[in-house]
């Protein structure tokens, strides 16, 4: 019977999470973001024709205008598009699905550490914190990265556990399970190869070094650990190589490493004259980074979650210093060397909580070990009853507040949306649709994303950078000069609509048709 209670309860909390993930998916946030656009066409090319949008076959990276886009993320879409159509529910999909591998698993970290206290606690605070929820509704391929690390640290973590119970096991396999799942976050994202290089590193010769004895026989347990991961590795290094060696692309009857205009690793840039806004940027996973991945009145996880997390943080360094002394694998250092290696990416080439989304796992993790230990410092039952009501209350009331305000937002500042151009322009009849039409301060890819081409045409009308200006009589730029034929399309509440509507700027004066999102501007007479 409590088997079942234990079952019914979990669903629920699963359906919850899943619910808040899932609602309104396909139209909130309606605006669009400029690298869903690319990775949708690259997934529904992938899926027709066995190649990203500018015919790279089965690519390693897929291209995204002029660099490379994460491999995880572009394959999972591909595979929904496949089966759902192109759409925004298949676009963002992969996001959702990761958003509750992070959830589920989160729990099951926080069960390891504090039982089924910590499972039930960790599951609803991971549900509602406005992050893990914002971060998975959003086709941003970088994203998938955190659902990624949170399976890698619950393995590694179980395998730390089960070493610390039975020192004397081989874990072999367990070895090789944690070095493929680190494998496989580098294809979440691509300078994930930073925050894993230095996380292996020196869990690796932590791992060695941590006490004397069978030194041997855990040096061949971290070679089960290392071979996946080096193998994993070795596309992305030849993708490297390809472009620092300037190399011919490669091309293999199975996959790709095609020949980029710029490479990722040129985002890696370390200067003295920048650190001080870089360590002031890392105030934004705790507060609020004007993007994605916060709220600007409730924040990352809630205002009031930064001292749990500051003092969890602290806890789990002395936790750290503890186990070190007495020679014992430490799980609360594992969360800080991630923690670490998190940072020093951030700081190379980070500016938005989605450069470091990685680590907020680990906030979580401190997150409830502040709460835990700031409860355990109450003696009497009366005190901690009252501390938890005192929680629930605050979490409670401030998840409701962010809800009703990120659930019913004020839609006036959405530039990109998906389809809003069609709409705008089956406002215009058979004659005006044969006109030039410039779509200003909008990159092609949204409306070829709700009006896909074959890869070979769409690359023939690409430049250099990747980007497409001119398809037919669409143009997707402001005219250097206005014609009296033209018609003019942009976004209702864009800055170019008023730009547009003074005469003495364009020379013209137009009559203006309103879509739901667009507006198109058909010149009636000279001013």
């Amino acid at each position: 019977m409590k088997q079942y209670k234990t079952c019914f309860i979990t669903a629920i909390l699963i359906l919850f999470a899943l619910v808040l993930r899932i609602y309104q998916i396909t139209v909130l946030p309606l605006s669009m973001h400029i690298d869903e656009a690319g990775l949708g066409l690259n997934a529904w090319s992938i899926a027709h024709f066995g190649t990203d949008r500018y015919g790279n076959f089965l690519p390693i990276c897929p291209s995204n205008f002029y660099g490379e886009q994460s491999a995880f993320y572009t394959y999972f879409c591909a595979l929904c598009i496949k089966l759902g159509g192109l759409n925004m529910f298949t676009l963002r999909f992969p996001a959702v699905f990761m958003g509750m591998v992070t959830v589920i698993f989160g729990s099951l970290i926080m069960k390891e550490m504090w039982g089924r206290k910590g499972f039930y606690t960790g599951f609803l605070l991971l549900s509602i914190f406005p992050y893990f929820i914002m971060n998975c509704r959003f086709a941003l391929d970088c994203n998938a990265m955190l659902g990624a690390v949170t399976v890698s640290l619950y393995v590694l973590i179980r395998l730390i556990q089960k070493i610390r119970k039975h020192p004397e096991g081989a874990y072999y396999g367990h070895f090789a399970l944690l070095g493929i799942s680190l494998g496989f976050v580098l294809y979440t994202y691509i300078i994930a190869a930073i925050v894993i290089s230095l996380f292996s590193l020196s869990f690796g010769i932590y791992y060695l070094l941590y006490k004397r004895e069978r030194r041997t026989a855990r040096f061949k347990q971290l070679l089960f650990w290392a071979i996946p991961l080096v193998i994993m590795v070795i596309p992305l290094l030849l993708t490297v190589l390809v472009h620092v060696l300037d190399l011919e692309a490669i091309v293999t009857p199975f996959f790709s490493i095609p020949k980029m205009h710029t490479n990722r690793a040129e985002e890696i840039v370390f200067s003295i004259s920048s650190i001080g806004a870089k360590l002031k940027n890392l105030l934004y996973p705790l507060t609020y980074d004007g993007k994605y991945g916060s709220s600007q009145h409730y924040w990352t996880m809630y205002w009031w979650s930064v001292p749990f997390i500051l003092l969890g943080g602290i806890a789990s360094i002395y936790h750290t210093i503890r186990d070190i002394k007495a020679g014992h694998l430490s799980v609360h250092f594992m969360m800080l060397l991630f923690s670490a290696a998190e940072i020093i990416m951030f700081l190379l080439c980070g500016l938005y909580n989605y450069h470091i989304n990685g680590i907020f796992i680990a906030l979580a993790f401190f997150c409830l070990n502040g709460i835990f230990l700031a409860e355990n410092q109450l003696r009497k039952k009366s005190l901690k009853a009252t501390y938890t009501i005192l929680l629930v209350c605050l979490y409670s009331g401030t998840f409701l507040g962010f809800t009703a305000e990120y659930f019913h937002p004020d839609n006036s500042e959405n530039y990109q949306v998906f389809g809003g151009v069609d709409q705008a322009l089956r406002l215009l009849d058979a004659s005006q649709s044969e006109k030039e039409i410039y779509v200003i301060g909008e990159v092609g890819e949204i409306y070829f994303l709700s009006n896909p081409i074959p890869p070979a045409e769409f690359a023939s009308h690409c430049d250099e950078l990747g980007f497409i200006k001119d398809y037919k009589n669409l143009h997707f730029y402001n005219p250097a000069s206005y014609d009296q034929a033209d018609i003019l399309v942009c976004n209702k509440t864009s800055g170019w609509r008023n730009v547009i509507m003074d005469n003495e700027q364009t020379g013209y004066k137009y009559t203006c048709l309103e879509g739901d999102y667009y507006c198109l501007f058909i010149k009636s007479e000279e001013p």
